[in-house]
């Protein structure tokens, strides 16, 4: 694809990027920063970008790349996170019998979604809020088709349960925001 088209088409895709970027590292700052280097990186490899539907997946990809890049450097070791393994101790998990509530607080589940691990709260974003499919979730974090399934299930598992649970705590008075 030349720059051109590249430009074109990756404008409309920055506000989503930046939001997914800003889940991946915290802050408005560094999601900035992440943008910036994944919008360079498209550019540096445009040639190699042939088809600009895939563009989307691709700039998604890069950015968690990018990301994982910047933990192994060194320059977030105090924010590293597990990247695999998947969430510790709830082998076997099941989705709680009570339902979610069906009113969330956009606050609680943010809260929630932060407490997961970082690759749990990417697959969940990716497949669950920017409507990726399970292979195009499993490109972008580089991981088999199956490992999303089950990584899926384990993140909503845990997901809905931290749900639940702050969401009891605060019937019984016990408001945690």
């Amino acid at each position: 694809m030349d720059r051109d088209l590249l430009t074109r088409a990756l404008r409309p895709l920055l506000p989503e990027l930046t939001s997914f970027a800003r889940w991946l590292v915290g802050s408005v700052q560094e999601a900035e920063e992440l943008v910036h280097e994944v919008v360079l990186r498209a550019l540096e490899n445009a040639a190699t970008i042939e088809e600009p539907s895939r563009l989307r997946a691709w700039l998604f990809r890069a950015a968690r790349n990018a990301r994982v890049d910047i933990l192994r450097s060194g320059a977030a070791r105090s924010r590293l996170m597990v990247l695999d393994g998947g969430l510790e101790g709830l082998e076997g998990a099941s989705v709680p019998a009570d339902p979610v509530p069906a009113i969330l607080d956009r606050v609680d589940v943010e809260k929630a979604l932060a407490k997961l691990p970082e690759i749990a709260r990417a697959a969940v974003l990716l497949a669950d809020l920017w409507q990726f499919s399970y292979e195009e979730v499993a490109t972008i974090l580089d991981i088999p088709v199956g490992t999303v399934r089950s990584r899926l299930a384990r993140a909503r598992a845990r997901l809905a349960q931290l749900l639940l649970t702050d969401a009891a705590n605060r019937a019984a008075g016990g408001d945690s925001r």
